[in-house]
């Protein structure tokens, strides 16, 4: 039977109950809804659904499903149980093998299966297992990291399995006990069997170089190693008196030559290696790492501190922006001397100023012209809202980003280094990590428990690394290269305090925004509405200043230095641009006069006084045209009009008036008007083109839906459409697509022939026998026996398949 029909039937057997687990845990099944349990089964079996789910699973439930797909096989419906799996995996019992293997089952990636006919008496009342067909190529080519079985490796590496007969006879002839063989086939036979041997693996390691268990050691996590530069193939020889441990290895066929350079170690030698198991370390528990001990005061002097400067850096990086736009590279992103610049003026590192820059463009601080290809100040909110809301902002675009601000400076495989804002950064899989590292940080701060009454853990790197796999190894390498900069970017913004999750942290682990503002507002100090001015041109700030106050203290003076005590430093030039924007010396004075803890120095008063004296002697105006008239009267009654008021009219001598707008629009505006002027001048051509529209930075403050999420109605709908009480929806044949494309990979892996269904161009079916030899990119290539030659067939032109009676596989 096929295995997606037979792992139908175990589908249909279950509950409603069940099914609503398997759908809750694996909602791709039903998304979009399938009509049936073969539909159903079908989907499970796909790689993409199976390895999707494989990121989910703990490292115990993982080494077991590797274990099971290592000593099952579909073709024979050899099975297993847990009785059978406690020999391959060390430390293991019947009883905790028995519930992982139920999860497994719940979760489909493995179905129930009948005993092997070859199984005990004993354990005919057991539960046996056979894995979803397609597990071998979702675990990937090297499960539990064991090789190839030396079967596999003579057949796909003929010139090693002409060596194996003369290996065998070698060993034979040193007196190991090892069966006689005269073919690649039975030498590989041969060896797996001494080497499976306890005993006969004993015999075979006595005469083994120091340092070979060693090295048999280092293929724990892959079976793939390359050669030693000091070790030669051309001395892998039994009669060499001192080998090195490749070159013995090799000369034993323990070691199987893959090329010049790398080496493969196969299965039944890795397994002899780990105590003839399959799995040498299962972990039935999480890892409780143990943290150090860190004060709370010092964890929260250290996350407010940092939130503080984080909000105050991001706003002067703003105002920067505002002024004098970031630049970027024809490539992308922000290039190095860009970001030197904006690090002489916030005085920082360039490693702090691009998380600054990527920080503002994620929360859409920052926004990129499409025109003029920089990055501008985006007009909004910012400096009107309270600090917990900007720092609430930030933290909901860090988590949402679908970028990894740590991987800039990161080198690239061309050559240089990522730079900030540009491409190279994106990492879809962040938002993810940094919501796992957040939650696994919060799970490991409760289970430390309340310690002592002033202290709380703070966990390292590495354990954080080591439990986040043991949760989910298949992200092993995400978490390694993603984690420690998350965490660096977590306590930057006041999710971690001296390496312990504070609480904000386990506020923003829980989703719980609330919480976490109410809790940093009631921790950063009152912001300050005054300011001490000082006798040499300057004003201290001793803390957080208002928004309106420190935007208009900006506007007037210089900020200058960093740190909780901002100091600002007037000059003609801050004084000039306070006039720039409207104020006057009356209105600068004012404001100087009311924010003040100390009275106006008489050297600042003289220097606004004077510099509001000298400013305006030469005015400079924006016009977009101008008229000119000989007749002052209409000049008079065209300024008059109401109706001319949004044109920007200003009168600049009797007979000339300049407005705001073009001239070609003045033009047709007074003509609407009833005003009709002549154009002056030769038509001019048009040059460059209007600034385009700023193009925002995506949000990252909105909601993402899950897409892979079902809702209650979606589940009751499923139900019931594979109970047959609802709605069929239609699938396109996509189960028998894959029932098909199994029993081709199924026929190719028993060398069986097949009865195929295929249509021509002209839409006309006929059955053939072929024997299917490889499916790849959509098409099979098959050998065609009635006419002795290979041909090619396109998947989608194949209506159905099956076993020809009497191929091995049939049956």
């Amino acid at each position: 039977m096929s295995a997606i029909r037979a792992l139908a039937e175990d589908l249909a057997a279950r509950s409603d109950e069940q099914l609503r687990e398997l759908l809750t845990a694996r909602p791709d099944l039903a998304l979009p809804a399938v009509p049936d349990f073969q539909a159903l089964a079908a989907r499970a079996s796909t790689r993409v659904s199976v390895q999707r789910i494989l990121e989910k699973l703990t490292a115990p439930e993982l080494q077991v499903l590797e274990a099971v797909d290592l000593t099952t096989n579909e073709d024979s419906q050899l099975s297993t149980t847990a009785s059978w799996l406690k020999t391959a995996i060390a430390g293991s019992t019947i009883k905790s093998l028995d519930v992982i293997l139920g999860h497994l089952h719940s979760l489909a990636l493995l179905r129930r299966a009948k005993p092997h006919p070859g199984a005990p008496k004993a354990d005919a009342s057991r539960r046996f297992y056979l894995p979803v067909s397609v597990l071998g190529e979702a675990l990937g080519a090297y499960p539990a990291g064991l090789g190839r079985p030396y079967s596999t490796l003579a057949a796909q590496h003929p010139e090693f399995g002409q060596r194996l007969v003369g290996i065998v006879e070698g060993l034979r002839g040193s007196g190991l006990p090892i069966e006689k063989a005269d073919t690649p086939a039975t030498a590989a036979h041969s060896l797996h069997h001494l080497v499976s041997d306890p005993a006969g693996w004993a015999a075979l390691m006595e005469g083994a170089p120091p340092q070979t268990a060693d090295l048999l050691r280092r293929f724990k996590y892959s079976p793939v190693g390359t050669i030693p530069k000091k070790a030669a193939l051309g001395r892998a020889v039994l009669d060499n008196p001192s080998p090195t441990p490749v070159e013995w290895l090799v000369a034993r066929g323990l070691l199987v030559p893959l090329d010049a350079l790398h080496v493969e170690l196969p299965r039944p030698v890795g397994q002899a290696s780990r105590g003839h198991v399959i799995v040498a370390d299962f972990q039935l528990e999480a890892p409780r790492p143990v943290p150090r001990r860190v004060t709370r005061s010092l964890r929260d002097n250290a996350a407010f501190g940092a939130v503080a400067e984080t909000l105050r850096l991001v706003t002067e990086l703003v105002a920067l922006a505002a002024e004098n736009p970031v630049g970027t590279l024809r490539s992308g992103g922000v290039g190095v001397r860009e970001v030197r610049r904006l690090s002489e003026s916030l005085r920082l590192d360039g490693a702090t100023t691009s998380w600054l820059l990527e920080l503002a463009a994620l929360a859409g601080l920052i926004t990129l012209d499409a025109a003029t290809s920089r990055w501008g100040a985006t007009e909004g909110t910012w400096l009107t809202q309270n600090r917990e809301e900007q720092w609430r902002r930030l933290v909901e675009a860090w988590l949402a980003a679908d970028r990894a601000p740590s991987l800039v400076g990161a080198p690239l495989p061309a050559g240089g280094a990522v730079n900030a804002l540009a491409a190279e950064v994106s990492r879809p899989d962040a938002p993810v990590v940094r919501r796992r590292a957040l939650e696994m940080l919060a799970l490991l701060s409760d289970l430390d428990g309340p310690g002592e009454e002033e202290t709380v853990g703070a966990f390292e790197t590495a354990d954080l690394i080591s439990a986040l796999t043991w949760h989910q190894p298949r992200l092993q390498r995400r978490f390694a290269r993603l984690v420690p900069g998350i965490l660096k970017e977590a306590a930057q913004l006041g999710l971690l305090g001296s390496g312990a999750l504070t609480v904000l942290g386990s506020a923003v682990a829980g989703s719980d925004y609330s919480r976490a503002t109410s809790v940093l507002r009631d921790a950063l100090p009152a912001p300050l509405n005054s300011f001490l001015l000082q006798a040499d041109l300057t004003a201290v700030a001793p803390g957080y200043l208002e928004p309106d106050v420190a935007r208009e203290l900006a506007l007037v003076a210089t900020p200058e230095g960093q740190g909780p005590a901002t100091i600002y430093r007037f000059s003609a030039e801050s004084v000039r641009r306070a006039l720039d924007e409207g104020l006057d010396a009356d209105g600068i004075l004012a404001f100087l006069h009311q924010h003040s803890a100390t009275e106006v120095p008489q050297p600042l008063r003289y220097l606004v006084e004077d510099t509001a004296a000298r400013y305006g002697r030469l005015r400079v105006g924006a016009a977009g045209s101008y008229l000119r008239s000989d007749d002052e009267a209409g000049l008079n009654a065209l300024l008059a009009d109401p109706r001319t008021a949004s044109l920007g009219l200003v009168r600049l001598a009797p007979t000339v008036v300049a407005a705001g707008v073009p001239a070609k629009e003045l033009t047709f505006s007074l003509r609407e008007l009833g005003y009709p002027p002549a154009l002056e001048g030769p038509a001019r051509k048009p040059v460059g083109s209007h600034r385009m529209v700023p193009v925002p930075a995506p949000s990252s403050s909105t909601t993402r839906l899950n897409p892979w999420e079902l809702t209650d109605e979606d589940l009751d709908r499923q139900l019931a459409a594979l109970r047959g009480g609802g709605p069929v929806p239609h699938t396109g044949g996509e189960s028998q697509s894959l029932v098909s494309l199994e029993t081709l990979r199924k026929a190719i892996r028993t060398r069986s022939s097949v009865r195929m269904g295929v249509v021509d161009a002209q839409g006309n079916q006929r059955q053939e026998i072929f024997v299917p030899l490889s499916v790849s990119d959509g098409r099979v290539r098959v050998y065609d026996p009635r006419h002795d030659v290979e041909r090619t067939v396109s998947v989608h032109r194949i209506m159905d398949v099956e076993i020809v009676e009497g191929s091995p596989a049939h049956g």
